[in-house]
């Protein structure tokens, strides 16, 4: 049974990620319906000017209702064709993004702390303090490396109710494999050590799984539309502590503001297929501005929609960070 909602869970997962970002542009779906239109006007009048033995599939059969679907879907989610002027402003924002370190597809350096609190269920609450460095090279590679140090307080665990100390080690290896300035994608793989403190702090496992990050410029809003996807597996660690299958899924809508201030909006998604595949939903909304030279400082809210007791989720939180971005070697 686990294994089927495991499975039903991917599935909701993948369909729910391709329909986000299929249905991202107003303008691109007219288009396309238009085209639609103009197709169907075309086989109708073929069909008309065809002799009645001919053996040409019909329009409407069932091969074709099943296929179209998915050209649809797939061509949405790609790179889209844009005019010249559209390409001039989507390279402009590609490059602000870049300097402001919010497109996750950007092979750029940076040093960054952050501190979080979390109001988690059932009366605990948790801070996260985090040192990440970024180190980009040859142009389209990137190392990232996160260290938190986290501090837990919860009043249902007798004697012992408050926990402080690293968490566990996470580096992510990432490829940017294609680039334009209105879409890129990146690749890579994530992995995490057992370096915490204690048993309170961190899974207790090594970590494998990859991550994808992907940027589209959305031309009516001067914006990008960004998609995160992670996964998390374990593959050895402490055998007394749980495994750990994690999906994680992001949609963000990234907008500039009078060239110094920028805001996301974030929906995050998370499966714990550990927990016959129980998932969680937050949104979060960053607020940013550049400061002197590459520095920059930010402030996230966010709130639980569902599943607060889910690994990664809470009730609410609010996030503060500071960084400092430089180019590629």
């Amino acid at each position: 049974m686990s294994d089927r909602r495991c499975d039903w869970s991917v599935r909701g997962v993948a369909v729910a990620l391709l329909l986000f970002f299929g249905s991202a542009d107003p303008a691109l779906a007219q288009s396309e319906t238009k085209s639609e239109e103009s197709a169907s006007e075309s086989n109708s009048e073929q069909m008309m000017e065809e002799p009645a033995g001919s053996e040409t599939e019909p329009e409407g059969s069932e091969a074709s209702q099943q296929q179209e679907p998915r050209r649809r879907v797939f061509k949405r989610i790609g790179p889209q064709e844009v005019t010249a002027e559209q390409r001039e402003e989507a390279e402009r924002l590609r490059k602000i993004a870049a300097k402001y370190g919010t497109d996750p597809t950007a092979i750029v350096g940076r040093l960054q702390l952050t501190s979080q609190y979390l109001d988690l269920s059932r009366g605990a609450e948790a801070t996260v303090s985090t040192a990440r460095v970024d180190l980009p090279f040859r142009g389209d590679f990137l190392l990232r490396t996160e260290m938190p140090f986290l501090r837990t307080t919860d009043p249902n665990r007798p004697g012992l109710p408050s926990q402080s100390g690293a968490s566990d080690l996470a580096i992510t290896a990432g490829w940017r494999v294609y680039n334009t300035p209105e879409y890129a994608l990146l690749i890579g793989a994530l992995s995490t050590f057992p370096t915490a403190a204690n048993d309170a702090l961190g899974f207790g496992k090594y970590t494998v799984g990859p991550a994808v990050a992907t940027a589209r410029f959305l031309p009516r809003l001067d914006s990008f539309l960004i998609g995160l996807v992670q996964y998390q597996t374990s593959v050895g660690g402490d055998p007394s502590r749980r495994d750990v299958s994690f999906f994680r899924a992001a949609g963000q809508v990234n907008s500039f503001w009078a060239e110094r201030w920028w805001t996301i909006l974030q929906a995050i998604w998370q499966v714990d297929f550990e927990r016959s595949g129980k998932s969680s939903m937050t949104m979060e909304l960053e607020a940013g501005r550049s400061l002197i030279g590459r520095f920059g400082a930010y402030v996230r809210p966010g709130v639980g929609i569902w599943g607060r007791d889910v690994a990664g989720a809470y009730q609410w939180n609010i996030e503060v960070g500071i960084r400092y971005m430089f180019r590629s070697f």
